[in-house]
């Protein structure tokens, strides 16, 4: 059988494929004689062969159907984010079915209306929603949960503090939805809202940038320090630089350097050039990965504490 790429795509739900008059029985051969696949129950992709990330998100939504739209963090993939697709290590809380991790790529999310019973299958993993989600529809067809309602669904269902500080300083950072969007999808949540990411909000609306400004708040509280400036502005013969937290009556700034600190040389000779015009203004600059803070949080604190008093 020749391949058939509706509208242009080779991921084709089965009754698609039905109404351009293709039989069961030429799908039965396609599949077995393995020129074509079956990914998942009722879905047929017209080759052979891994599929790329954008079959998997579209053959997803087809199992899924009318109604699901790709959500959590493979929406947040979608909308430009620097997540990591869901791995298979443990199950998704309130999610049926079964899944497991394919070979070519991550796990896919899609939310489904509640009641469709649609089980996870395969490499997909369907939450079930009685919240309305309103889609956006990118110029690629894809349907995809809001940046807002992506986040906050990718937040509570994370394992780890420091992926729900990530995800909401990256959509914030990448202009996809404001604060006030994430606080108002989180009031939605209701007794689903967890302590994680309330206290990312939190931090959010204080001006924090990244995780480790949020790490090195914890370190500040922790030490009974007081409130710094986040996110200040430094005046500089040269400009005007941000530094994650300062003191400006004691004359202390401190930064907290994350693991993606520096990743080239023209970063790093711009962050010199940084740091020297903040150094010229005669405020003293500590600086900390964001491991130590993480690792040593009383010793961090402690040197901070000595700068400031």
């Amino acid at each position: 059988m020749q391949p058939i790429a509706l509208d242009g795509e080779q991921v084709t739900p089965r009754q698609a494929l039905s109404a351009a008059g293709v039989s069961n029985y030429r799908l039965r051969t396609a599949v077995a004689a393995g020129r074509w696949q079956e990914p998942l129950p009722g879905v047929f992709v017209s080759h052979s062969g891994p599929l790329t990330r954008r079959e998997r998100w579209l053959a997803a939504l087809h199992y899924a159907g009318p109604g699901a739209v790709l959500s959590h963090r493979s929406a947040l993939l979608a909308h430009g984010c620097r997540v990591g697709e869901l791995s298979g290590t443990g199950r998704a809380a309130g999610v049926r079915g079964e899944y497991e991790m394919p070979v070519e790529g991550g796990l896919v999310e899609v939310t489904a209306r509640h009641g469709r019973h649609v089980s996870s299958r395969a490499f997909v993993v369907v939450h079930q929603s009685r919240r309305p989600v309103d889609p956006v529809t990118q110029d690629s067809g894809l349907r995809l949960a809001p940046p807002a309602r992506a986040a906050v669904d990718a937040a509570v269902t994370s394992r780890r503090r420091g992926d729900v500080d990530h995800i909401v300083a990256d959509v914030v950072q990448r202009s996809l939805c404001s604060v006030a969007g994430l606080e108002a999808e989180a009031a939605r949540l209701g007794g689903r809202l967890t302590r994680w990411l309330r206290q990312a909000l939190s931090d959010a609306r204080r001006g924090m940038r990244s995780v480790g400004e949020a790490d090195l708040r914890r370190v500040v509280l922790a030490a009974g320090l007081p409130e710094p400036e986040w996110g200040a502005a430094v005046e500089t013969r040269t400009g005007t630089y941000f530094v994650d937290a300062l003191w400006r009556s004691k004359g202390v700034a401190v930064e907290a350097d994350g693991a993606a600190f520096h990743v080239s040389a023209e970063g790093w000779a711009r962050d010199l050039v940084r740091q020297n015009a903040v150094l010229s203004t005669g405020l003293l600059l500590l600086r900390y990965p964001v491991r130590r803070l993480r690792s040593s949080p009383l010793d961090c604190g402690r040197e901070i504490a000595a700068s400031i008093t």
